[in-house]
């Protein structure tokens, strides 16, 4: 794959400033560091037949190849076909939510009402007997989701995401039209509520049949990361160990451990927990992207201006942050993340991204920690 640099231009149009500083005094509930590290030691010991292989090109002994997604060992029946992205609520009514400790890629954007939704993008879904709760489809959603050649599962939408989807920027799996009953339908329910929808491996596996998806990747599939093989510490960072957001319903924040090198996901003052692990969230690599926005007229719905444009935001993880610039030049195409002090397209760490869109003008009120003890005092 061709080296990308940004342009000095887009470097100088936009060199802004970040970090800051917190609030009051509560205490933070611990996280539930476990089996993370024991994960992480299974991945990097696996034995590859051709060192000198480019990344994409390695095999390990026992046959797996990298995931598109989170530069993790896979299978290459599930990490070279094309993968599910599922849109997920986020409201403290309907948690907890399940599958989703399981996706390699999670975006969050705030979608109405000040909500956030998430979008759960999985290569390898087996085994999962419960995703979601499946819930309805944003514009913005769509052309994440077109990036990475994935097919879109959502329960509905509002007009101008069936506008994209209709058009064909997606292929979609749209749960309200599968609903039916577990083990023979693509989605199923498990009560009366709007928060009661699900699906589960079997499911997908039943509407991607039903709608005859081709899942093969095209030849020129473009892997939408760079991965550092050997480690991507930020040297030249700023120290960041602790992230609240500015979400101001779910109020999210993230605090990193040292001891597996993870940061660990809060939200409504709680870990946030898969519930089919009863594990509590984490992210390796943490992607802050800030975004021109609008809210459409005669509605609450939010827009986000993603195609042909550029923007700012930030890259953190290991402990560390730096200032990034980021740029989409189509619909479909690719977002391509660049270090703001050297132009360079960054390099993410192994494991779990979290992209947090974020409306521009609340981006200071994002507050980054560099001792996560601050933190704590503050909040």
């Amino acid at each position: 794959m061709k080296k990308r640099v940004v342009s000095a231009m887009l470097i100088l149009t936009m060199a802004m400033s970040l970090v800051a500083c917190g609030k009051k005094d509560e205490e933070i509930p611990a996280a539930d560091v476990e089996d993370t590290a024991t994960v992480a030691e299974e991945q990097e010991n696996v034995e590859v037949l051709d060192e000198s292989a480019a990344f994409w090109d390695q095999v390990s002994e026992d046959g797996r190849v990298r995931s598109y997604l989170n530069g993790e060992w896979v299978d290459p029946k599930y990490g070279r076909q094309r993968p599910v992205a599922v849109m997920i609520e986020n409201t403290k009514a309907c948690l907890p939510q399940y599958g989703i400790g399981n996706a390699g890629v999670i975006y969050e954007c705030v979608v109405e009402g000040g909500i956030t939704r998430m979008m759960a993008i999985f290569d390898d879904y087996t085994g999962l007997e419960q995703i979601g709760n499946v819930r309805s489809a944003r514009p913005y959603y769509v052309y994440f989701a077109s990036e990475y050649d994935a097919v879109y599962m959502h329960a509905g939408g509002n007009p101008a995401a069936f506008e994209l989807i209709d058009g064909g920027l997606v292929q979609n799996l749209n749960a309200l039209k599968l609903e039916g009953k577990k083990g023979s339908a693509a989605t199923y329910r498990t009560g009366k509520s709007e928060h009661t929808l699900y699906t589960n491996s079997d499911g997908i596996g039943i509407g991607l049949e039903k709608m005859k998806y081709d899942m093969t990747l095209p030849a020129n599939y473009e892997p939408h990361f760079k991965f550092a093989q050997n480690g991507n510490n930020l040297e030249n960072g700023q120290d960041c160990q602790a992230i609240q957001m500015y979400y101001y319903t779910n109020k999210p924040y993230w605090i990193y451990n040292e001891d597996d090198g993870l940061y660990y996901r809060y939200e409504f003052n709680q870990k946030q927990v898969d519930a089919t692990t009863g594990k509590q969230l984490t992210a390796k690599n943490i992607i802050i992207e800030d975004v021109a926005w609008w809210i459409y007229q005669g509605s609450e719905y939010l827009g986000y201006l993603l195609s042909y444009n550029t923007g700012t935001g930030k890259y953190i993880t290991n402990g560390k942050m730096i200032d990034i610039a980021w740029s989409k030049d189509g619909d479909s195409d690719i977002t391509h993340y660049y270090d703001l002090a050297t132009g360079e397209e960054i390099q993410l760490n192994i494991g779990t991204t979290w992209i947090q869109a974020c409306q521009h003008d609340y981006s200071d009120e994002n507050v980054f920690y560099a001792d996560k003890n601050d933190f704590s005092k503050a909040k």
